[in-house]
């Protein structure tokens, strides 16, 4: 007879992973962005899917880093914090008309619900952008308050993945044993996040808008190199993975 395990929990990322919000939000970046660069000379210029490839996932403060790396005091720390605040009042203006769940997801979510598997949302986005999400794409239901977890208004110091604290605080919350919690990430810092903080299995996806079909491969290689043990391109293929581990 196995020993009994505790039962597992899956952690969801969700820009790009539970609601396919990652091209909607950086389209919106992506024009702020050729704002602040007529404002503020120095910055390098990205077309729209190389800005894509290169900033999906992350927060608008790192971008604006990247775009001025050569001309580093080009923006304040105060034109900074005001960027930020703007791209987060833009980003999420767009988000509630427009954002969807990520094809497949809604019923796997009543799957797992329908079979007592615990679950919860762990990401880097603000809970204000997530409640607009989540409305928008009519998942709410499946992720109330005690289920969702942000790493910029959860903690009691923002510390982003790949850092692993959101996803320690989420098990914790959850009184889930970190051994038998389950990462689902679409990113490498978020799958970075996931490995640091103890999570056995890690599963990418790449299924979201934001990744063509044409970079699915590299995105694959470089889920894998980071610590994700399987990847996925429809959401559905999770409930097999999960049966398998049991």
């Amino acid at each position: 007879m196995k020993p009994s395990q505790p039962p597992k929990v899956v952690l969801f990322d969700h820009d790009g992973t539970v609601v396919d919000s990652e091209t909607i939000a950086l389209k919106s970046a992506w024009r702020l962005t050729a704002e602040v660069a007529a404002e503020f000379p120095g910055a390098r210029f990205y077309d729209l899917p190389e800005f894509i490839k290169n900033f999906a996932g992350k927060p608008y403060q790192e971008i604006l880093a990247q775009i001025y790396l050569d001309s580093p005091t080009a923006l304040s720390e105060t034109d900074i914090a005001r960027l930020v605040t703007e791209e987060e009042n833009r980003a999420i203006a767009h988000l509630s008309l427009e954002a969807r769940a990520t094809e497949g997801t809604p019923g796997v979510l009543s799957n797992l619900r329908d079979r007592g598997v615990g679950f919860a949302l762990v990401s880097n986005s603000s809970l204000r952008r997530l409640s607009a999400c989540l409305a928008a794409s009519a998942l709410t239901s499946y992720f109330p308050s005690n289920q969702t977890f942000s790493a910029h208004d959860s903690l009691p110091v923002r510390r982003p993945k790949p850092l692993p604290d959101i996803y320690l605080h989420a098990a914790k919350c959850l009184d889930a044993d970190v051994s038998s919690c389950v990462a689902v990430e679409d990113s490498v810092s978020g799958v970075k996040s996931a490995v640091a903080a103890g999570i056995p299995q890690i599963i990418g996806y790449i299924g979201g808008t934001h990744i063509n079909e044409s970079e699915r491969s590299s995105r694959a290689s470089a889920l894998r190199s980071a610590g994700a043990q399987h990847i996925i391109e429809q959401m559905p293929e999770l409930i097999g993975l999960l049966s398998e581990a049991a």
